[in-house]
């Protein structure tokens, strides 16, 4: 493995703070639609069960592959995360904004992913003022397919070394997440480093045998990794 050139990091749970808020707008995405509470229940353990996964499929799923009717829970689900976001209740972990510096200060590229559209990944990025902390961003809905696969991740490479006039590879690339599907997606994608966080939702116990570099408990843990 060469030095890591490229750090792509998920957002809810691993940068920024979840406090069950993607569940949250799933549930009103999911009430909206007419389901009964016990079904909000039993869609959530869904929800939970995927997290990190691109949102469109996760609905397509719960709606049984009907796909009109994922589309307008998706709707709902946007609307109701950017009110989330617009109201501040998004925040970043604590002292992410100048690991982000720091990495940038020894030569490594910052990257963000997301199961989310860019719908509501623009917001994320304004409202953590992020935008110019971050060298390149792609969410699920740029991509062929979201999360496990690791569409995103490659990319995120494409566009950076088209930016930076590069030719990094995949071994040069740190993936960092807090989902098995993160930990998935940098494995299928061939990354250098594979960083799970329980700092999101998922615990060590989950997250360990997945096979991922390191299991971490937040993201700035792995500064030394990093720039190692």
């Amino acid at each position: 493995m060469g030095a890591i050139k490229l750090a792509i990091f998920d957002v809810a749970g691993t940068t920024a703070k979840d406090d069950g808020l993607v569940v949250q707008a799933f549930q009103d995405a999911i009430a909206a639609s007419g389901y009964s509470a016990q079904e909000v229940v039993r869609m959530t353990e869904y929800v939970n069960a995927t997290m990190g996964q691109r949102k469109i499929d996760v609905f397509t799923h719960l709606c049984n592959g009907d796909r009109k009717l994922a589309e307008t829970m998706h709707e709902d689900f946007v609307s109701a995360y950017n009110s989330i976001v617009k109201r501040g209740n998004l925040e970043e972990f604590e002292g992410i904004s100048d690991f982000f510096r720091s990495l940038r200060e020894h030569g490594v590229g910052i990257g963000i992913t997301t199961g989310f559209p860019r719908e509501i990944l623009a917001p994320i990025l304004e409202g953590l003022n992020w935008s110019e902390l971050i060298d390149v961003s792609v969410a699920a809905s740029e991509v062929p397919q979201g999360r496990p696969a690791p569409d995103m991740i490659f990319r995120a490479i494409e566009i950076y070394n088209q930016v930076n006039a590069m030719e990094i590879t995949p071994e040069q690339v740190a993936v960092i997440g807090d989902t098995p599907s993160d930990v998935e997606s940098g494995l299928s994608a061939g990354a250098g480093l594979v960083i799970a966080v329980t700092s999101g939702a998922f615990d060590r116990a989950a997250l360990l045998p997945l096979g991922a570099t390191e299991v971490l408990d937040y993201s700035i843990s792995a500064l030394n990794l990093l720039i190692a």
